[in-house]
């Protein structure tokens, strides 16, 4: 799943994970998305930090709230830098950082850590991370 408020993101994040054969589920907000996982529980979630009605962070607290849902692996995607601070708060619950724009290669590396192509389910287990990119001062 991925969730942007930015309608020509979402496009390119669609073929870019066409491209390396993945179906992605694209929502529009972050309400939509919480809805969109009662219906069906996405492998991963790539999510935008500023959106609105409610942003990544607000997103992100909604969901692992539910215990249901808490598993789901979470990589940020986002065009702010994630400072030292706010990726403390937030390390339990997602699994990387992406930073906008992302090259299709990037987004391959990324998934593959997070999703490896056997995986033929969601495991949930919180053992694969991303390396964050995290900018301090």
């Amino acid at each position: 799943m991925v969730v942007d408020d930015d309608l020509p993101t979402l496009e390119v994040m669609e073929l870019l994970l066409k491209k390396i054969d993945r179906e992605p589920l694209l929502v529009h907000n972050g309400w939509d998305a919480l809805r969109a996982i009662k219906k069906e529980k996405p492998a991963l979630i790539i999510l935008d930090v500023m959106m609105s009605p409610i942003d990544g962070w607000q997103f992100l607290e909604e969901l692992k709230r539910n215990e249901e849902y808490r598993d789901i692996p979470v990589l940020l995607f986002t065009a702010k830098h994630v400072w030292p601070e706010e990726y403390s708060r937030y390390a339990n619950d997602i699994v990387g950082v992406l930073e906008k724009p992302i090259s299709l290669a990037e987004l391959k590396t990324a998934l593959e850590r997070v999703l490896p192509r056997d995986a033929s389910s969601h495991t949930g287990n919180g053992n694969t991370r991303i390396t964050p990119q995290v900018r301090s001062g």
